[in-house]
């Protein structure tokens, strides 16, 4: 049998959700500076994270954590959405976020 786990060089006891994440490798700038200048950059990192297993959990974190960046497709600063920073979004968007997310982590 196919054990991806082991492929990927994760054992089930020791997962995290980090470890599902899929910007896991991907230049932190993107979730950073870059989002904040550049539209088409934030537009797929919202994309890549609409998509991702752990959106929850991430956003989760970063509001727990008083973080700032994009956690969970949310630019948040001092773990509260920035609103300036996520105007680019639309409200078909935030639906998709609400609906993966839901209303408890906000």
């Amino acid at each position: 049998m196919y054990d991806v786990l082991s492929e990927l060089g994760l054992d089930l006891e020791d997962l995290q959700w980090q470890d599902l994440a899929l910007c896991k490798g991907i230049a932190t700038n993107d979730f950073y500076d870059t989002y904040e200048t550049k539209e088409s950059v934030a537009r797929t990192v919202d994309d890549a994270c609409l998509s991702c297993p752990v959106m929850a959990q991430c956003l989760q974190a970063g509001v727990e954590n008083g973080e700032w960046g994009v956690w969970g497709g949310i630019y948040l600063t001092s773990g509260k959405p920035d609103i300036a920073k996520n105007s680019h979004k639309d409200p078909k968007v935030w639906q998709a976020i609400k609906e993966r997310i839901g209303d408890s982590v906000l």
